[in-house]
């Protein structure tokens, strides 16, 4: 399948949440992130999930990882697992 030169991006509800809720450095990351993303979702640095190559996972920040669908020209942010280091049981320092 030819890929186009911008995909439009959609967001599930608890994605959007997810993204609504960072605070505005780490909106303006992702939002660059997801920019870029939107140019190549078959990124070689992306790796499929499951069967086919539509559905896939990428860690668009040192924080952020997602899991999208592409389809029809439409990139479908799914699952956004948003980590912070506040939340770390041993930090190896």
């Amino acid at each position: 399948m030819p890929h186009q030169d911008i995909y439009e991006v959609l967001y599930t509800e608890p994605a959007a949440r997810d993204r609504d809720r960072l605070e505005p450095a780490r909106r303006a990351s992702f939002d660059k992130a997801v920019e870029m993303l939107a140019r190549d979702p078959y990124t070689e640095l992306s790796r499929p999930i499951g069967v086919g190559e539509q559905d896939r996972e990428i860690r668009l920040t040192s924080q952020i990882v997602a899991e999208y669908m592409i389809s029809r020209g439409r990139l479908l942010l799914v699952v956004l697992r948003i980590f912070d280091d506040a939340d770390i049981l041993l930090t190896e320092d």
